[in-house]
Formats: C-alpha cells, sequence, structure tokens
C-alpha cells in the first residue's frame, strides 16, 4: 500500500516565512506547558489538494500517469494570510494558514486534480475544498480554547504557482516523509492578479 497525496510545494523563502508565522501562532494558541500542538516541519509544509490515502502497489502506476500531463490551466499567484482552527466549532484539531488573493484558482486546480484522480479510479472528495496550510495538529484535546487567542495574521508570503506534485507519504517515527512520484505543470499562459 502507498499512501499518497497531491500538493502545491512552497518555495524555500515561503516556507521560512511560513515557518516564522508558524512558530508566533504556536506561541500565542499553546495555553497549557504541556499543550499537546505538533507542529509540521518547515521542510514539510505544503498546500495539500487531494489526500488519496492508501492505495494498493499496483494502481499507483495509473494514478501517476494520470499525474504527469501538464493541466490545462494559467499559473497563477497565491497569498497566504489570515490563520485560523479546524473545526471551527468544539476541540481544536488543526491549526492553519489560509489562503486569501489565488483561492479561486487554488479551487479551479483542486477541480482539474480531482477530475484526473476519478478518471484514475480514485473517488472524489465530497467534503468542500478550503485552501489553506495546515501549520499543526493537536494530538490531544487542547486545554481552554485556543481559538480566542489567535492574533490577526495579514500576509505572511506570495507564490507563483505552476506545477502539481504527486507526493507518496512514509509515516516514520520522527515524522512523515515526502517523496514526489509526479508533477503536472500548469500550462496556460501566465496569469497576474491586480
Amino acid at each position: 500500500m502507498a499512501r499518497l497525496f497531491t500538493a502545491i510545494e512552497l518555495g524555500p523563502q515561503v516556507r521560512e516565512r511560513v515557518a516564522t508565522c508558524q512558530a508566533e501562532l504556536a506561541r500565542a494558541v499553546r495555553t497549557a506547558e504541556r499543550d499537546s500542538l505538533r507542529l509540521v516541519r518547515t521542510a514539510q509544509l505544503h498546500l495539500t489538494l487531494v489526500f488519496l490515502g492508501e492505495i494498493a502497489d499496483d494502481r499507483v502506476p495509473a494514478i501517476v500517469e494520470a499525474m504527469t500531463p501538464d493541466l490545462p490551466l494559467p499559473p497563477f499567484d497565491i497569498e497566504f494570510a489570515s490563520c485560523g482552527i479546524f473545526p471551527p466549532h468544539g476541540p481544536a484539531r488543526v491549526l492553519w494558514l489560509g489562503v486569501g488573493d489565488g483561492a479561486s484558482q487554488t479551487r479551479s486546480v483542486f477541480d482539474a486534480v480531482s477530475e484526473r484522480l476519478e478518471s484514475a479510479g480514485v473517488p472524489r472528495e465530497r467534503r468542500p475544498f478550503v485552501p489553506h496550510l495546515t501549520l499543526g495538529r493537536w494530538r490531544d484535546r487542547a486545554a481552554g480554547n485556543p481559538r480566542l487567542l489567535l492574533p490577526k495574521v495579514g500576509t505572511v508570503a506570495m507564490q507563483r504557482v505552476s506545477a502539481v506534485t504527486l507526493f507518496h507519504s512514509r509515516l516514520l517515527p520522527q515524522g512523515p516523509e515526502h517523496r514526489a512520484l509526479a508533477q503536472a505543470r500548469l500550462s496556460a499562459p501566465y496569469v497576474a492578479l491586480h
């Protein structure tokens, strides 16, 4: 079995800016000394589009083949801004950084990738897609209500999106390890945001 997902990768400078914001947010929302918030390592930061989950090894080549040709969409600029916690109510599970400019284009890429994967036998995700970067996860119930402690976050970083990567993820004791299996470039003419 192979654990697969598709994602928009972050450039090194964007990763560093996001990591700085991640550390600041973690300090702000940790409500106890032994808070169970576990941060995503800087090298693993990415914007997940479709999480495929565990896929039988014999199905992987068809998925790689589906995720290799260019996508007929233009590259675009994406802005990482705002933050929040999933779910919106109840125990906090995920600390995230949102997408401002470029959110609608990210949804279009998600739709195109979902369609490709569906043609390769991967069922379409039923939940609505909310573009975001996962910064951390609470392993246990957070003490208090960290939502009340979230500061306002403006623009953290901007990046051009020009490809989607299919990753194989291995869960190791020191954290997940991601290996790229395929990449689909966005091949229509570039569109700048105003």
